[in-house]
Parts: structure tokens; C-alpha cells; sequence
């Protein structure tokens, strides 16, 4: 029988030589590098569309608020303090409105934020939590210890924190307030807001009503003026932008900044816009860039002024 013998191709080693190999990392490495940015950008995308369905709702929460009440959600109840252990502020007024009634339940709104239940104001609230942040702890230093759940959003004050007179959509009201004669201890006897959606003479889709809040580095989370949405810390659940009287100016700020009025600012960690809920339900993006005197005519809701840099 004749033997087959093998030729010197014939017994070649099978496989890949290491240079090929190589060659191979190296494409992988490639295609990586090339599909990374885009996987990010997908993300993000989707980061950017859960934010602005966020604010969607909580403006449409807003909006079926006044057409129960006939007048907008205020900011907050109460005085200008920045007392921890305030009145409610918009982000328990709009609960029932956006089917958080079982949370909004556990509040007796006509007593202050320490005397409810801690899980009226532990909870955390979805629609309140931006994705591209980090997540959301219980806040610090505040009127309870641990204190409540948090807002990545705020309500459009104005060109500036002028209380009752803030030329926003979203401004405070002063309630009545009296005291129980059991206890001792002050409870509302009545509130009301102070406008409607008539007052919006500049139009409802030129007008600011929620946005995007800017959290400088060292606060987040939970501190300062990232304390809890139902805190009475004023600056935890108001933002104002544009040019004030004063001339303190609030332009949108990227997540790095620490500017003198940081802390009342506007700004987003999605890169380079922040989102707004306008007065119309509407959400849109601003441009970082945004120039102040448009700022300033968007957040004011009756100040007679064109707009054209949007």
C-alpha cells in the first residue's frame, strides 16, 4: 500500500501568527473607538428624551392644576425665609395632577413639611430625577434628618427672587395662617395662587414655566441648594435667568460652573442646552449660549417684549 506523505505546505502549522493577531486587536480596537462615541450619543439621546418628558408632565400636571383651581400652582406657600421647615411647595401642590395621589395622600397640606409623614416626603419621584445625573439621595441639613426626596427641575421665578412681586409664570403666595389652640402649632386656614393663564400676556408658548436646575459641583447631592423639592430652602425648587433690576445676570450655566448666583441659576448636564417646560405644555431646548436679554424675555410672562433670539 502506498503511504501518503505530506508536503512541506501540507504540514503548515493551522492557525494565526501573532503579527495577524494583532492586526486583528488592532481593527477591533478600531471599530470600537469608532462605534463608542455613537453608543454614548444613544444614550444620551435617550437620557435628553426621558428629561423632557419629565418636565412634559409635570407642565401638563400643572396645566390640569389650573383647570381644576382656575389659578397656576405657586412656587411655594409662605414668606421669603429660607427656613428649612416651610409650607408646601409646587412639587407636592402638582402631586394629584400627575397621578402621584397615593404619595400626595400621605400629606395634610395645611402643616408644615416636618409634620408629615416621612414617606409624604421620602419618596422619591420619577418624573423629579433627571438621567443624567447622579442618582438621588435623601437631602442633608434640612428639616428632617434624613430630609426628603429631591427635584433636578425647577419652577421659572423671574428675572429675580422679588417674592410676590417675581415677574415669572411660577411665583409664591402668602396664605392665611392661623394657630390651633390644642396644640399650639400654626397651620394654613387658606391659600390660593396668584395667577392664571391669563397672565400670561407675553403667550403661554413664549413663557418659561419649569426648567432644567443648576446644581454647582460641591452641592450635589442633596446639599444646599439641592436640598429636597419640599424643603422651604427657597433655592431648591426656584431658578430665575436673564438680567435682574439689580443687574445680577443668570445666564445658562454647563455643570461645572460656580459663578456668584450659581445656586439660582438654570442649567443641565445634557451637553451644551437645557430644557424648559413652556407655559403652553410645550418642552424645548435652549442653547447654553442663549444671550441674557432673551433669557430675560422668556422668563418674564407680561413684559411686552418681542422675542426673536429663539
Amino acid at each position: 500500500m502506498k503511504r501518503f506523505t505530506c508536503s512541506a505546505a501540507c504540514q503548515r502549522r493551522f492557525g494565526f501568527t501573532l503579527v495577524e493577531l494583532l492586526v486583528v486587536i488592532a481593527i477591533i480596537g478600531v471599530l470600537v473607538a469608532l462605534l463608542l462615541p455613537a453608543v454614548q450619543a444613544a444614550r444620551e439621546a435617550a437620557r435628553r428624551m426621558q428629561c423632557s418628558n419629565n418636565l412634559k408632565q409635570i407642565a401638563l400636571a400643572s396645566h390640569n392644576f389650573h383647570d381644576t383651581n382656575l389659578f397656576l400652582p405657586p412656587a411655594f406657600l409662605g414668606d421669603n425665609s429660607d427656613t428649612p421647615n416651610g409650607w408646601a411647595t409646587w412639587g407636592a401642590i402638582v402631586l394629584p395632577f400627575a397621578e402621584g395621589n397615593n404619595q400626595y395622600n400621605l400629606w395634610n397640606i395645611k402643616y408644615r413639611v416636618a409634620d408629615q409623614t416621612p414617606q409624604a416626603y421620602q419618596s422619591k419621584i420619577k418624573m423629579y430625577y433627571c438621567p443624567s445625573r447622579l442618582p438621588h439621595v435623601p437631602s442633608v441639613s434640612d428639616f428632617a434628618n434624613p430630609g426628603g426626596s429631591l427635584t433636578d427641575y425647577a419652577c421659572s421665578f423671574g428675572t429675580a427672587a422679588d417674592y410676590t412681586a417675581s415677574n415669572g409664570a411660577m411665583i409664591p403666595n402668602m396664605p392665611d395662617v392661623g394657630v390651633e389652640a390644642s396644640t399650639g402649632r400654626d397651620y394654613l386656614v387658606s391659600w390660593r395662587g396668584q395667577l392664571n393663564l391669563a397672565s400670561i400676556t407675553d403667550g403661554t408658548s413664549n413663557t418659561s414655566f419649569y426648567g432644567e436646575k443648576h446644581i454647582r459641583p460641591a452641592s450635589l447631592r442633596g446639599k444646599n441648594e439641592d436640598r429636597s423639592v419640599f424643603s422651604g430652602v427657597r433655592n431648591t425648587h426656584r431658578r430665575m435667568m436673564g438680567t435682574a433690576a439689580n443687574g445680577d445676570v443668570r445666564p445658562l450655566l454647563p455643570p461645572t460652573a460656580n459663578t456668584a448666583v450659581a445656586n439660582s441659576s438654570f442649567g443641565s448636564s445634557h451637553p451644551g442646552i437645557c430644557l424648559f417646560a413652556f407655559c403652553d405644555g410645550s418642552v424645548r431646548a435652549l442653547q447654553l449660549q442663549t444671550d441674557l436679554t432673551t433669557l430675560s424675555r422668556v422668563v418674564q410672562r407680561a413684559d411686552g417684549e418681542v422675542i426673536s433670539g429663539l
